[in-house]
This record gives C-alpha cells, structure tokens and sequence, in this order.
C-alpha cells in the first residue's frame, strides 16, 4: 500500500488538471493509506487555498473516506471531525482531537473556542488556559 501526500487527492476530488487527475485516479484504484496529517493539510487546502464552502469540503472529505480502497488510521474520527467542521468548527483543531484518542486524557490549548466547536462529544475533554 502507498500513502498519499496531500497534494495527490485535490486532484483526485477537483479533476482540474487532466494529467494530474489521471494519475491521481491511478492511484486511488490501488488500496492507499492517507494519514492524520494530510486528513488535517487537505482540509486547508480545499478551505482555505481553494475556498471551497464547509458543505463542498465536507463532501469531499466523505468521499474519499468512502472509496474502497482509502485506509486510515480512523475513519470514525475524521468522519466525526468533518461532522464538526461543517457546523463550523475549524478543522486542524478537530484532526488534532482525532490524533490525541487513546493517547491523552485531555486535551490542553488557549483558545476557548476549541471547546465550544466540539461541545460534549469530545473524544477527549478539552482543557482552556486561562
């Protein structure tokens, strides 16, 4: 199996470069792994770099989760961060949560907001500085 860089799957997902997407879809044919890392880049990029709305991203995101061949270490995790992001949570800050499941008996941060984003249902309690 080969891990994909984050780089890969918006050409798998937005198909705007022909040769690219055809490499792409190559790619995702053959069982692929996709780590906690890219789950967090991808989501910038689509977001952020490429402005595409929470809905777009969210259903992207779903997408490759549903492809055969796609593997992670939590698929669970990241649909629940995608659930989270779509009602506006952002979503390094979700991934991140993801990452610490069964690593971590909280989860530490300054930002207050953390906390409200993923409300009680939290893999992990989220813990605010003050």
């Amino acid at each position: 199996m080969r891990a994909v860089d984050t780089n890969v799957l918006p050409q798998q997902i937005l198909q705007d470069d022909e040769a690219q997407a055809r490499r792409a879809e190559a790619i995702v044919r053959e069982p692929f792994w996709i780590d906690l890392t890219v789950w967090s880049e991808l989501g910038w990029v689509l977001f952020k770099r490429l402005k595409l709305d929470r809905a777009s991203v969210g259903d992207a995101l779903h997408a490759l989760i549903d492809v055969e061949t796609s593997c992670s270490s939590d698929p669970q995790g990241i649909s629940w961060a995608i659930a989270r992001f779509r009602e506006g949570a952002d979503w390094a800050d979700m991934v991140h949560l993801v990452a610490t499941r069964g690593a971590a008996d909280r989860f530490t941060t300054f930002d207050e907001g953390v906390a409200r984003q993923v409300g009680i249902a939290s893999f992990v309690p989220v813990e605010t500085l003050d």
